[in-house]
């Protein structure tokens, strides 16, 4: 599918929105999501997954779109999607486990857990959190030509660079570096590898049993999806990358069904108390005392006098989204392994003709 041909699907897609403004509910999703994507099913392309969660219940569960080009195996609710970074948030959590437990602080110096990290003075726990630490990107210097490196090369790497982009908490600058580290931070506060932590700590009592963290050691991935991209309007595989193997900006598989039941973790306490989750959904705020439209590992913002928390993914051929409006009960999630795909777009897309102009007038104020 050429450019001109997806901006058209683009516009076609943003106009049924439109057209089904004053409808709401299922009916008005689902006949946004046939427009949108039931082509991908017709031609066998790489597609998409969708759910709708509302009150506990899985509203709405549509798939579209082959896992595999070659073996035109169907998207199902089981199929696994690399997240990207909608992985940030089971990051976070990791900490904020760690957190609560009194095993770090969010204003313990990094260096304190990554010694590698004594160079960047000041950087904090929370400064990773909430991207305002100044790390800089070492994507395109890091050495991948034996082999794919780790998050612990990553950090020998940051601290050899010692080049702060700005001093710590100054500004916002969204940081895949700075989760990065993450990974070797929960290591030394936990003493156990960043896998294990988050399949025994997080995956396990959320039920996730389809999840998992796809590091260096390349674990095998069940009814794993492929990700494409398209180029001169061709279908290519877009899955393999030497940077892979680093994670904790990136790097989780995991499922719509799996998805459902982190969203449903979260009104919980089985991972952390309510007060500590209160704080990824609290925007911060830099030296400068300006807010910021991120907490810990989601992005803060409003939703017609609703707080509205989402993060999405983009890494090779995978786009993701989740979007959540907790004091409704509320949950978009879209998974995707085609990298042409608006994750942002069409989750919004989905959350208006959920409710339309009718139903968000008659929507109760926000907390």
């Amino acid at each position: 599918m050429g450019k001109s041909v997806r901006s058209l699907a683009l516009l076609l897609c943003i106009a049924s929105g439109a057209a089904l403004a004053t409808e709401s509910g299922a009916g008005a999703v689902e006949r946004l999501l046939d427009e949108s994507f039931a082509g991908y099913s017709e031609r066998g392309e790489p597609g998409v997954a969708v759910m709708v969660i509302e009150d506990g219940a899985i509203r709405l569960q549509q798939t579209y779109g082959v896992a595999d080009i070659e073996r035109r195996n169907p998207i199902t609710p089981d199929t696994a999607f690399r997240l990207a970074s909608v992985s940030k948030q089971f990051a976070a959590m990791a900490v904020m486990i760690l957190a609560e437990e009194g095993k770090l602080h969010y204003d313990d110096p990094v260096s304190r857990f990554v010694p590698e990290l004594a160079p960047y003075e000041g950087v904090t726990v929370r400064h990773l959190l909430q991207h305002t630490g100044g790390l800089p990107d070492y994507y395109d210097v890091i050495d991948t030509s034996n082999g794919m490196p780790t998050n612990q090369d990553a950090a020998r790497l940051l601290g050899e660079l010692a080049s702060p982009e700005f001093p710590p908490g100054e500004r916002y600058s969204y940081s895949n570096p700075g989760y990065d580290m993450l990974g070797p931070l929960v290591e030394s506060a936990s003493g156990k590898p960043f896998v294990r932590f988050v399949k025994e700590r997080i995956f396990v009592p959320a039920g996730m049993t389809a999840s998992l963290v796809h590091d260096h050691t390349l674990p095998v991935v069940a009814n794993r999806a492929t990700g494409y991209d398209i180029v001169d309007g061709e279908i290519v595989e877009d899955d393999a990358d030497p940077l892979n193997g680093i994670v904790g900006s990136g790097g989780i598989y995991t499922t719509l069904n799996d998805m459902y039941r982190w969203d449903q973790a979260l009104y919980g306490e089985d991972l952390v108390s309510r007060e500590t989750l209160e704080l990824a959904y609290t925007a911060g705020v830099d030296s400068r005392g300006a807010s910021i439209d991120y907490g810990f590992g989601w992005r803060i913002g409003d939703y017609r006098g609703h707080r509205r928390v989402s993060h999405g993914g983009s890494w090779v051929g995978f786009r993701t989204h989740i979007i959540r409006i907790p004091d409704l009960r509320f949950a978009v999630v879209l998974l995707s392994n085609r990298g042409d795909f608006d994750s942002d777009l069409h989750a919004n897309a989905i959350v208006d003709a959920w409710f339309g102009e009718a139903a968000a007038q008659a929507l109760p104020a926000g907390q």
